[in-house]
């Protein structure tokens, strides 16, 4: 049986649990449980923290995982990064007070204290930059620290910039960036490979369809040659022949959904008819 290490809580939790359904392993998630199993696929999720997974999948507690980039990095945790998943995206970003006098990396002198609860990757950023910091390791709560003289800066994740500016603080540099990525154990990998590559065949699927639309058209024969010059769709457009009094084709394709009423436009121009806009549930490239 494969199994499966999932967010319980946090920000990945449910983001994690939807693009699974969608992938077609719908797990029921009751918030107390902490196992569950679908029987026909042969797979079983075991609910943890996520800061605990890299180590699960690492030693073989379980065979695969979602985690973030950035907890996977601070926990160096020997696995196999399958793909990213798509969500969960923040950086790792280093603050300061607004009235402190750091501006920049260059402000920042040896001696000075960082509160993070990532001290390994705070600690190889700066020493990399040859500065030499206290790194204060804490379990929440960083954006208080400067304010209670613990320390001169803090090193936390930053989704949006709004906690940040909430407590009064400034970016002053990234450190990297992360996202959710599906991991696995390299031993998993050969024992149970056809497994997992048709879970994360499938997950990519989905991710490959988030922003995607389908296009449907009627188009007169005459405006094909003009249409073909402006659509081009993944590997080019499907066109059939359309059983009517007038001479039309139907042209099928896949746009970007930022690009749907540039594309109506477009399609009307040249005499499109009984344009059809669908969501495309999955992509098999």
């Amino acid at each position: 049986m494969l199994k499966i290490a999932i967010p319980k809580k946090g920000r990945l939790s449910n983001p994690c649990l939807d693009i699974l359904k969608r992938s077609g392993y719908e797990f029921e998630d009751s918030g107390r449980k902490l196992f569950s199993r679908i029987e026909e696929k042969n797979i079983e999720a075991v609910f943890v923290r996520t800061q605990d997974i890299p180590e699960y999948v690492q030693d073989q507690v379980v065979d695969i995982g979602i985690t973030g980039l950035d907890i996977l990095m601070e926990r160096g945790a020997e696995v196999e990064i399958l793909q990213k998943m798509g969500f969960g995206k923040c950086t790792l970003t280093i603050a300061a007070p607004k009235n402190s006098p750091i501006n920049s990396i260059e402000d920042i002198k040896n001696g000075m204290k960082i509160v993070t609860e990532f001290p390994n990757i705070t600690d190889t950023f700066f020493k990399d930059k040859g500065i030499k910091l206290k790194v204060i390791e804490v379990s929440g709560s960083t954006e208080i620290a400067p304010y209670l003289g613990v320390s001169d800066l803090i090193s936390d994740i930053v989704s949006t910039g709004t906690t940040l500016v909430m407590n009064n603080l400034k970016p002053i540099s990234k450190i990297m960036e992360s996202e959710a990525v599906l991991i696995a154990n390299r031993d998993s990998i050969a024992k149970k490979r056809e497994e997992i590559e048709l879970l994360s065949a499938s997950i990519r699927s989905v991710l490959d369809a988030q922003g995607k639309k389908y296009i449907m058209v009627n188009l007169p024969t005459k405006s094909l040659a003009e249409f073909e010059k402006e659509f081009h769709g993944l590997g080019g457009p499907t066109i059939m022949h359309v059983i009517s009094k007038e001479s039309l084709v139907a042209a099928h394709f896949v746009i970007d959904e930022k690009q749907v009423s540039e594309t109506i436009q477009k399609l009307k121009r040249i005499g499109g008819t009984g344009i059809l806009i669908t969501p495309i549930e999955r992509l098999v490239n």
